[in-house]
């Protein structure tokens, strides 16, 4: 009976370290960042029509395909924090890949437009 009470507690003590060492795991690139608090220019790279059904408000439409030509046209300096959302977040890596090979340092893929507004983003 010892035992048994012995290796219980020891899976209850390994069971709660792992749990407390996930949840302080590295978090993704594209989790790590809180939306609410980034800083820099918002870019959905939804199309026109999927931006005027609604978008985040200050958020600029460049489509992922335009990507290199609508950051060059607002200016954006390439240290400058650049936020990419799309509808699932899968646009909005493309858009950060291309970004990042034209020379784009700070770019973070926020992911989807809903998933956003769920977590408070209006």
């Amino acid at each position: 009976m010892k035992k048994l009470f012995a290796v219980a507690i020891s899976a209850v003590a390994i069971s709660t370290s792992f749990v407390a060492y996930a949840n302080t795991a590295p978090q993704t690139e594209q989790s790590a960042v809180q939306p609410e608090k980034a800083k820099g220019i918002w870019i959905d790279v939804r199309s026109a029509e999927e931006f005027n059904a609604g978008h985040l408000q200050g958020a600029v439409n460049i489509p992922h395909d335009k990507i290199i030509e609508g950051v060059k046209a607002i200016g954006s300096d390439k240290d400058a924090p650049i936020n990419l959302y799309c509808r699932s977040g899968r646009r909005a890596e493309a858009a950060l890949t291309e970004l990042k090979n034209a020379g784009y340092t700070n770019v973070t893929n926020h992911g989807g437009y809903e998933d956003l507004v769920k977590k408070g983003l209006k």
